[in-house]
């Protein structure tokens, strides 16, 4: 059988590696804060990426500029991937590279409506707990691909679906946290920042669910970081806020409908993250599985496709982590990166 290797990586704020977008053509800095050496940063995180290998890997937190990534894959990774993108607002986009050199792939195109469904508009839900719908903007809104692959099954054609929901950021939040006059602010912040990742992720499984009524085999692939992952923390368990990633996985009324974690049952029970954290509303360090690909049945109940290796890469990460350095600067991201390996 033909494999067909998908990775997804957050590369942590690759617009601050840049000039501004004001300042002309795209040029990194030699420096940012905690970084003193840009170009060192940028060929660490290239190297995780070439070692990874894969036909297809999808970033989250890309650069604000289509010319500064192309600018990153030029120079750092030798024009090994063309890019497709970006996606989403501000200084945080998603991007799709595919390997130029892969056997599986044989083309690809970005697409931003379909299925009666733009992820640039507005829908009507409920974010603020007002029991009133309001127009809902994504705060990065996906980065879909129709990607063509011919492997030993024939030629298909597979939906990309990148994502990285609404952060759980709230600015000030660990003063606000500790300071109990300020805490129950903190606390409804947070939580209208929960409904907005949970409205995300419904829109995104409305999407879905469409495709699949079209074809209950249709290949789709579901990456990116959904900033939640399995467990239930404070707020899911004291406010009864859903818990996203199961909200993307689907309904187990429709198991045939549900889309599968490609890694999280393969790996050791100590290796289940992708990002470490201290959490300050409970007090301790935390490793937490942020991210996370998902496979549609189309990919592993129908006809011969088989995942054949599904993991996060430490390995790869640990590889080019510079424990002489201190802070930011010692490793290639603050996400560790994921992989999935299809037989098709």
């Amino acid at each position: 059988m033909a494999d067909f290797k998908f990775a997804n990586w957050n590369i942590e704020w690759m617009n601050r590696w840049f000039t501004g977008d004001s300042d002309g053509a795209p040029q990194l800095r030699p420096q940012i804060s905690g970084v003193a050496d840009v170009a060192e940063l940028a060929t660490r995180a290239a190297n995780v990426i070439t070692e990874i290998d894969a036909d297809v890997i999808t970033i989250q937190e890309g650069p604000s500029r289509l010319s500064e990534m192309a600018l990153f894959v030029s120079n750092f990774l030798g024009s090994q991937y063309t890019v497709y993108g970006p996606a989403g607002k501000g200084q945080q986009k998603l991007y799709t590279l595919v390997n130029n050199d892969s056997q599986i792939v044989q083309n690809a195109v970005a697409i931003d409506d379909e299925h009666g469904i733009d992820f640039d508009d507005a829908w009507d839900v409920d974010v603020d707990g007002d029991m009133v719908p309001d127009g809902y903007y994504f705060t990065r809104p996906p980065l879909v691909l129709l990607i063509d692959i011919d492997g030993d099954q024939g030629q298909r054609q597979l939906r990309s679906i990148n994502l990285h929901t609404k952060s759980k950021y709230v600015h000030n939040g660990r003063s606000m946290w500790e300071n109990p006059a300020r805490r129950q602010e903190f606390i409804e912040l947070a939580l209208k920042a929960r409904r907005r990742i949970s409205a995300e992720a419904m829109r995104v499984r409305t999407y879905i669910n469409r495709i699949l009524d079209q074809s209950q085999d249709a290949p789709l692939i579901v990456s990116g970081d959904l900033n939640d992952g399995p467990g239930l923390d404070f707020f899911e368990q004291t406010y009864l806020t859903h818990n996203v990633a199961g909200l993307i996985a689907g309904s187990p009324y429709a198991p045939r409908r549900m889309l599968r974690h490609t890694f999280v049952d393969l790996m050791p029970e100590q290796l289940n993250y992708t990002a470490e954290f201290f959490d300050f509303v409970e007090g301790r360090d935390k490793q937490i599985l942020l991210d996370h690909i998902f496979v549609s049945p189309g990919l592993f109940w129908h006809g011969n496709d088989r995942i054949a290796d599904g993991r996060i890469e430490h390995d790869i990460f640990n590889n080019h982590i510079r424990n002489d350095l201190n802070g930011r600067a010692q490793l290639p991201s603050d996400h560790r990166p994921q992989s999935v390996t299809i037989q098709v």
